[in-house]
């Protein structure tokens, strides 16, 4: 990068300027800030969902790629686990730090966003996580591994999941070698990631203790066209949806989606097969909407919105066998899932999160955007457009008071938002 580079940044920032005076100054006074935050909020309370799922295997899904629109007739299975278990109707993933799939990732891992500046994901993988999902669980008692299809060094992922409290990253290359091209080339479905002929792969349960394990997968990934290498793939095995709506983008969409589907019906099914369904507890989140999908005329129709900020929301559901079925209506964004979880599980945490439980009373529910825009109960600001809006379309009208205070909100989220990560606030 250059010596300028190498003094301001490895040098200087990273080692010089944490031990100033200026530097302590700045933490002390960011530590108290944050601290005020959440000690002017409405505290966070035992609710009557409070331990609903304790004792539990936990399979944490994110749904690569998995827009709302896609489930439906193609996904029977993701469909069921959502009519079946908890589904989040309202459910928003804003995109912080430009980057998306990692930011969700990050979000549901810690409990907060990437920083709304931007700059390198990896910035903060020398941040301390004792909050975080696998953290807080492996205090409880659990183990826990990641599993995706990409290597360590992508996302530095192999840098961030021991950093975020995961004992392993599994990827797909642990299961082959540069000679086996043709095993290779099948891997670019999510089945072999967790299964093999005698079903879940040893990794997958960890016996004599509880397991977390958070699964990435891929098939819906884009691109959207006929012969790209996962779609070809996908109508050797489902020829039909060649053709099928008249939209090569779509058709591909419903046949990823179908793949997607194929891995959750494997899923359950190996897990019945191993006794481990009923004590098992499965949390499906999606990443980001199909921003891969090129004809936004097309999207925007199948999402049926013609706002920006609405193609934002996404699937998410928890499910587990014999739960009580309810749809959750409250407007949620991704920071929110994680003390969401722990609330489920009855894991107790001693540390505050910028995101709030869905099933707390004192939390009305909000989907701050990194651009100031905001989304609160009916009423919509797009920043970018400038305007406000109805979500449902009943022209609700937001007054002047009610602007000033969700503006002050949103940017009081991305304030402390980005103070949690720059002081390393939950470091022990």
């Amino acid at each position: 990068c250059g010596l300028y580079h190498t003094l301001a940044k490895d040098l200087y920032q990273e080692y010089l300027y944490p031990l100033t005076p200026a530097h302590a100054r700045a933490q002390h006074q960011a530590e108290d800030t944050i601290a005020a935050y959440f000690a002017d909020r409405a505290a966070s309370s035992a609710n009557e969902m409070t331990g609903r799922l304790k004792g539990k295997h936990v399979i944490l899904v994110l749904m690569e790629s998995m827009d709302d629109w896609m489930i439906g007739e193609h996904t029977p299975t993701i469909e069921r686990l959502m009519a079946e278990g908890i589904n989040f109707a309202n459910f928003y993933t804003p995109v912080y730090g430009g980057i998306r799939t990692f930011n969700t990732e990050f979000a549901i891992n810690t409990g907060s966003f990437l920083s709304s500046r931007g700059g390198y994901a990896f910035d903060y993988v020398t941040n301390s996580y004792p909050q975080s999902l696998a953290n807080r669980l492996r205090d409880a008692g659990y183990s826990a591994k990641t599993f995706h299809y990409n290597d360590p060094t992508f996302y530095s992922r192999g840098e961030f999941s021991p950093a975020m409290g995961y004992e392993e990253y599994v990827c797909y290359d642990d299961y082959v070698t540069e000679a086996d091209e043709k095993v290779r080339k099948n891997l670019l479905y999510d089945d072999l990631l967790l299964f093999d002929n005698e079903g879940l792969k040893a990794e997958f349960f960890r016996e004599g203790q509880l397991n977390l394990n958070f699964v990435i997968t891929r098939s819906a990934h884009l691109s959207y066209k006929y012969n790209e290498v996962l779609s070809h793939w996908g109508l050797k095995k489902y020829p039909q949806y060649r053709g099928l709506t008249g939209n090569e983008e779509t058709d591909c969409a419903y046949l990823k989606a179908k793949l997607v589907d194929d891995f959750f019906a494997r899923l359950l099914q190996e897990l019945e097969a191993e006794g481990q369904l009923e004590d098992s507890v499965i949390i499906g989140v999606t990443d980001h909407y199909t921003y891969g999908y090129k004809n936004m005329d097309a999207l925007y129709e199948l999402s049926g919105t013609e706002e920006n900020l609405l193609l934002e929301k996404t699937p998410c559901f928890i499910w587990s066998p014999g739960m009580e079925s309810m749809e959750v209506n409250k407007i949620l964004n991704t920071s929110d899932l994680l003390p969401t979880v722990l609330n489920l599980l009855g894991v107790e945490s001693a540390y505050a999160y910028i995101g709030r439980d869905a099933f707390d009373g004192n939390y009305p529910g909000f989907v701050p955007f990194s651009n100031g825009s905001w989304i609160s109960g009916d009423i919509a600001y797009d920043s970018a457009a400038k305007k406000y809006f109805s979500v449902s379309g009943n022209q609700q009208t937001a007054t002047a008071e009610f602007q000033k205070e969700m503006a002050a909100a949103v940017q009081k989220f991305i304030q402390i938002n980005n103070l949690i990560l720059d002081a390393d606030y939950y470091q022990s």
